[in-house]
């Protein structure tokens, strides 16, 4: 009788360990799953970040080649209407400037200073 009693203690100690393990490994399993789930959360997060800030620095490129653009189409007239004017009307002897090579010279310095700033460039220039 002792023995059957033993082997009943045994048998529900082993039974209690059995489920100790099996909800110790249920939780751990548990865990991980919701920890992968987190993970891909968070990889998910970054990609949408990562897409988000592209389109930023896309958009600042193309609003970049546009001012470039304007400045390489807007360079040489500048260039040729200044030429223009200092052939035209050389600088007199007392190195006065004119009203015509005055306009001239500050739309070249508006022009370079617009493209500095990140402002438009003017219209006709």
């Amino acid at each position: 009788m002792i023995w059957l009693l033993a082997n009943r203690y045994v048998l529900v100690a082993i039974a209690l360990v059995a489920a100790t393990s099996g909800l110790w490994a249920y939780g751990k399993y548990q865990y991980h799953v919701g920890y992968q789930a987190a993970e891909n959360v968070r990889h998910v997060a970054d990609l949408e970040s990562f897409k988000s800030e592209s389109l930023r620095l896309q958009g600042l490129s193309q609003n970049l080649e546009l001012q470039l653009t304007a400045l390489r189409e807007a360079q040489p007239k500048i260039i040729e209407r200044f030429n223009r004017v200092i052939i035209e009307k050389p600088l007199p002897a007392d190195c006065v400037i004119d009203s015509d090579r005055l306009r001239e010279l500050n739309a070249a310095i508006s022009t370079a200073n617009s493209s500095k700033s990140g402002q438009p460039l003017p219209g006709g220039r």
